[in-house]
């Protein structure tokens, strides 16, 4: 692993020198290149590799000084004394300019304490920093200092990603200039740290939360925000888990996209939000939902449904489905009258429920149905067709990995019944990736041409509802 450290570096710069490496001033072809060009560019680089660069011509010797741009590893450098060396020697050719970005990482094996790490952090934000990226590999195990007070009254942040680091709880937070903030993986103090960072940022547009059950969390997830354009909420973990209650409760009425992949969260609740968002929907209410029974807790199923009934576009998971299909055996759904696009991703036996869907989507203009790979056996049938068919369905896209023919049953019912559409496309799978690994591509593109034709061939002997509709297909 290369070390950087400024005194290294001059020597092998001294040496590359001596060798004639450098001849003369503009010796490459980027040496052409204006100044703030080349500094764009080496902004975009780990200083490691921007340092090199100085060894390319007598151009770029002073170059790299001026880039306001620090993207530094603990592991570049043979100990922590080097870093705070070169980075003290580096931030002197910006005691009067702000230091744009800083993207610091340290891994597991760390060499020095966590408290002299947040120390120099302090002084290096107080540098009017911009983007700040702090990426942590430690384990939450570990005993850590928490984040500086400074990070909570930095006034010139645009940009902060912290990743598996501790946040501690501040009465007093100002970030009146943040306007995206990924959070990763972090441990949190108390529950209001949390809820204040967040209603502490007056102009916040961009929130990703990455949340881990393996450690404690905030078990009531509040995002409060007048400004938020954009909300992703994770967690990357996927079995269930029993006897957990988180809770996740949303106000932000400027919401354009919001992501729920949460199979933890057992409710919640969304307020005002807009009818232009489009929504991507994943949550599993913490049940095992090939084991659901009537214990389940409908109402959360409802408060979740009734908080999205505004929103104008919206995919939702076969998860999700399969526990809105158990809902809908004791209750109806609500009214979807703003929604124009759907994507929906059905286990072969919740299928039935589908016209039930589209009923309460009477405005809706295109639906992409994906079928889930399951080694299901239903008899499939459709008693009823939903309104949005006979008045506005447009557009229809099936996309089936099943292979069980249960897709041309769909297609039938999408092209008989649908009078006013106008694209519909057939995506199926017809080969497994070992199939794959045992054909040549001659052989491939030759099967699937053959396949296109025959399934084409079937959707041909069905009746068409709308006489204007395009029919595609592709196989794969």
């Amino acid at each position: 692993m290369q070390i950087i450290c400024f005194d290294c570096f001059s020597q092998k710069r001294n040496q590359m020198s001596n060798q004639g490496a450098i001849k003369r001033s503009g010796g490459d072809g980027l040496s052409s290149f204006p100044d703030h060009l080349l500094s764009h560019i080496l902004s975009n680089l780990p200083t490691k590799d921007v340092v090199t660069t100085s060894t390319l011509s007598t151009r770029w010797i002073n170059l790299w000084h001026s880039i306001p741009v620090l993207d530094i590893e603990i592991d570049d450098f043979d100990d922590f004394d080097d870093l705070l060396s070169f980075t003290s020697w580096l931030l002197e050719f910006h005691k009067d300019s702000s230091l744009h970005k800083l993207k610091f990482s340290f891994e597991t094996e760390l060499r020095v304490s966590m408290c002299r790490i947040t120390a120099w952090l302090t002084d290096v934000v107080k540098r009017k920093i911009q983007h700040l990226e702090v990426m942590s590999g430690m384990d939450h195990k570990v005993d850590m200092a928490p984040m500086p007070v400074v990070l909570y009254l930095c006034e010139t942040l645009v940009s902060l990603r912290l990743h598996c680091v501790v946040l501690s709880y501040f009465q007093y937070v100002s970030l009146p200039n943040l306007k995206m903030m990924h959070l990763e993986e972090n441990i949190y103090m108390c529950e209001e740290t949390l809820e204040n960072l967040i209603s502490a940022c007056p102009i916040l547009e961009d929130l990703t939360l990455v949340r881990k059950r393996d450690y404690n969390d905030v078990e009531v997830l509040r995002v409060r925000s007048q400004s938020l354009n954009s909300f992703k909420l994770v967690v990357d973990r996927l079995d269930y888990l029993e006897g957990y209650v988180w809770k996740v409760i949303i106000d932000a009425p400027r919401l354009a996209y919001l992501r729920l992949a949460d199979p933890f969260s057992v409710s919640f609740v969304i307020s005002n939000l807009g009818s232009s968002a489009k929504v991507d929907i994943d949550v599993g209410f913490n049940v095992n939902i090939w084991n659901l029974d009537d214990s389940f807790e409908r109402s959360a199923v409802c408060k979740l449904l009734t908080g999205l009934s505004s929103v104008r576009g919206m995919a939702i998971s076969g998860t999700t489905l399969k526990i809105i299909s158990h809902y809908l055996k004791h209750e109806p759904m609500p009214q979807f009258q703003n929604m124009t696009w759907l994507q929906a991703e059905f286990y072969i036996s919740d299928l039935g429920m589908l016209p039930g869907v589209l009923e309460c989507c009477p405005n809706l203009k295109s639906v992409v149905v994906k079928l889930k790979d399951v080694m299901e056996r239903e008899e499939i049938s459709f008693s009823s067709v939903p309104k949005c068919l006979q008045s506005s369905l447009e557009n229809v896209e099936i996309r089936s990995e099943t292979g069980n023919g249960v897709e041309m049953i769909l297609s039938k019912y999408f092209l008989e019944n649908s009078l006013v559409l106008k694209k519909f496309k057939l995506c199926k799978r017809i080969f497994s990736k070992e199939d794959k690994s045992l054909i040549f591509k001659e052989q491939e593109a030759l099967i699937i041409e053959v396949q296109e034709f025959l399934i084409m061939m079937e959707l041909g002997t069905f009746k068409r509802g709308s006489s204007a509709s395009e029919v595609n297909v592709v196989a794969f």
